[in-house]
């Protein structure tokens, strides 16, 4: 070994051998610290998707109703790689193997839905081949009386094993119920933790929670945490997956229904959080944020607004201790603009905006939501009222190319969008007879969206309110390995 060590050159490769293990090591064990503030979205990537599965959420029957899902593969840009093989058909059908398909989607670009259904069921839409890659699809109910009044309308739910929500409730005036949709072959075990406005709630009976194979599991929340006004709800999977949706009634003082609709999943807590498209027009708009952590969090608070970013007075800064839920009016701080609220805080925390119409007869939910890194797709569906797409640029100025497309894929709609730093835009759509599907597709800067439908207070027709956020599709997902984890959708 001396002898070895009297050789220069292997004393060489050896210093640079330790150098180059210390480095290694402090690769290791002194990681860069990940930036949280907004930067310019870059090219993103382009994964290969072959399979899918989306569960489509229905509400519970309970007068006249009609309920109706949409799915459309869409339009891809130039260039985009998929699947090879021929375009076999996706299904829309319910979720027993041996049920007959309702729809499928047949080509890409045009939209395929189910018929209107009076009794409303979860349905799916699931596939293989070359239409898998960015199908999305929307579960739409419209009632005109009865405790399902208004218009409950929510994208399709890709399954998954963690999902956070906030803004649920099991005050006197609410009836909230968390559905648990298991579309594959095998049984899925869920826990479900459940934080409130007095901190996190010790709830037995929502761990161990099984969902059979190809069912959906309902958990009513009064029957768990019985009277508390906020609530946020964590979903993991410890055996399976499933697609969550938390379906929330509403009633007025003299007990009559005030609207049904969905409370979609919001991004998991994080300190720095954006909530998309608060409605414009009169209505109450109540922010609920939720801080998980074992600390109080310290939250600063900035509505971006038509004209700008502003810090409204009073609010500039908010505390939430920690594992609670807590709801802030911000009706009179919004003045009836489209805006964005963006969240920056000491401590992770997520959030989610309530909007109420007028009347008080319906209601909607938008929960935070991520940057737009890719295009986005949304189904929508027929609307009396024009719906407007808002997109909000939290950080630097930054652009957007739009195209909104009919049911046999004719161009309806498009443009190229610039959005002034830290601004809210709107661009309104039209009323349409027919499901339409949307294309949001990020070009620079860092943006949020969402699409909202909020009626004329001078109508008198039944109340239809409804929102939904945009996120960017699977297939321009960065993805965290070399393979694209699309495994949700294989089973």
């Amino acid at each position: 070994m001396s002898s070895l060590l009297s050789d220069p050159r292997i004393r060489l490769g050896a210093c640079v051998l330790a150098i180059a293990v210390v480095g290694g090591l402090a690769v290791v064990t002194n990681p860069k610290q990940p930036n949280v503030e907004p930067q310019a979205a870059q090219a993103p990537t382009r994964s290969i998707v072959n399979r899918t599965a989306l569960a489509c959420p229905a509400p519970a029957a309970g007068g006249k109703q009609t309920s109706v899902v949409s799915g459309v593969a869409p339009a891809l840009p130039a260039g985009t790689p998929v699947a090879k093989g021929d375009e076999a058909p996706l299904s829309i059908s319910p979720l027993a193997t041996t049920a007959d398909p309702l729809g499928s989607l047949l080509v890409r670009g045009k939209i395929g839905s189910s018929p209107a259904a009076t009794k409303p069921q979860v349905l799916s839409i699931r596939g293989t081949g070359p239409l898998a890659a960015g199908a999305v699809g929307t579960s739409t109910a419209i009632a005109t009386s009865g405790v399902n009044s208004g218009m409950a309308s929510a994208p399709c739910q890709l399954p998954g094993s963690d999902f956070w929500f906030v803004g649920g409730s099991t005050a006197p005036d609410r009836r909230d119920v968390l559905t648990l949709t298991n579309l594959d072959s095998i049984n899925a075990a869920v826990n479900v933790t459940i934080y409130s406005n007095k901190g996190r709630l010790d709830v037995p009976s929502a761990r161990g929670l099984v969902i059979p194979a190809r069912s959906t599991y309902e958990l009513f929340l009064d029957q768990v945490a019985r009277s508390q006004k906020d609530l946020a709800l964590h979903i993991v999977s410890t055996g399976g997956r499933v697609a969550p949706a938390l379906r929330d009634y509403a009633t007025k003082a003299d007990k009559t229904p005030a609207g049904v609709d969905w409370i979609g999943p919001t991004i998991a807590p994080s300190t720095k959080v954006f909530v998309p498209a608060a409605a414009p027009g009169p209505g109450q708009r109540k922010l609920v944020m939720a801080n998980p952590s074992d600390l109080q969090a310290t939250i600063s608070l900035t509505v971006n607004g038509p004209n700008g970013p502003f810090k409204p007075a009073g609010l500039e800064t908010v505390r939430l201790p920690a594992g609670a839920v807590s709801t802030i009016d911000l009706t009179k701080v919004l003045h009836g603009d489209a805006s964005g609220i963006s969240l920056v805080s000491d401590q992770p925390v997520t959030a989610s905006l309530r909007m109420i119409d007028k009347s008080g007869s319906d209601f909607a939910s938008i929960s935070a939501t991520e940057g737009l890194t890719g295009p986005a797709y949304l189904v929508l569906p027929a609307h009396q009222q024009p719906a407007i797409l808002q997109v909000t640029a939290p950080g630097k100025a930054s652009s957007v190319k739009i195209d909104l497309r009919d049911a046999a894929g004719k161009s309806l709609q498009s443009r190229a969008v610039d959005v002034i730093a830290g601004s809210t835009t709107q661009i309104a759509f039209k009323a349409q007879s027919a499901p339409t599907y949307l294309t949001v597709e990020q070009t620079r800067g860092t943006v949020v969206a969402g699409v909202t439908l909020m009626p004329d207070p001078k109508s008198d027709d039944t109340p239809q309110v409804a929102a939904w956020p945009l996120s960017t599709s699977l297939v321009f997902r960065a993805q965290l390995g070399a393979q694209p984890d699309v495994r949700a959708a294989l089973r």
